[in-house]
């Protein structure tokens, strides 16, 4: 029931006003790095990320993110209602309800 709860919570999170424009991101957005991440067997998420925002694609969403100026030591971005740190390998996801620790499993 904990995971359906976080899938619902995520997926409404990412239903913004950037969801129709899901996808990799143009060239000109300059991203240095992107890792595809496993969460769970079927969740699957691409972050592109350099290092002042990211883009985090999950489900033909797309959700824009910022670095997290309050935390200098841990790599997390984060809006007003997501955030995503990241710990070598993993990432953890956190909404305002639940949060889910995804490892990493291909990098682009």
């Amino acid at each position: 029931m904990p995971q359906l709860r976080f899938k619902a919570a995520l997926l409404l999170s990412l239903l913004a006003p950037t969801a129709a424009s899901a996808g990799p991101s143009p060239w000109w957005e300059h991203y240095e790095r992107s890792d595809n991440y496993r969460c769970g067997e079927d969740v699957k998420v691409l972050i592109e990320r350099n290092d002042s925002q990211a883009s985090l694609y999950m489900r033909g969403y797309r959700l824009n993110l910022f670095r997290d100026q309050q935390s200098p030591l841990l790599k997390r971005y984060a809006n007003s209602q997501f955030s995503v740190t990241f710990r070598g390998d993993e990432i953890e996801l956190e909404d305002l309800t639940s949060r889910r620790l995804c490892q990493r499993f291909e990098q682009a």
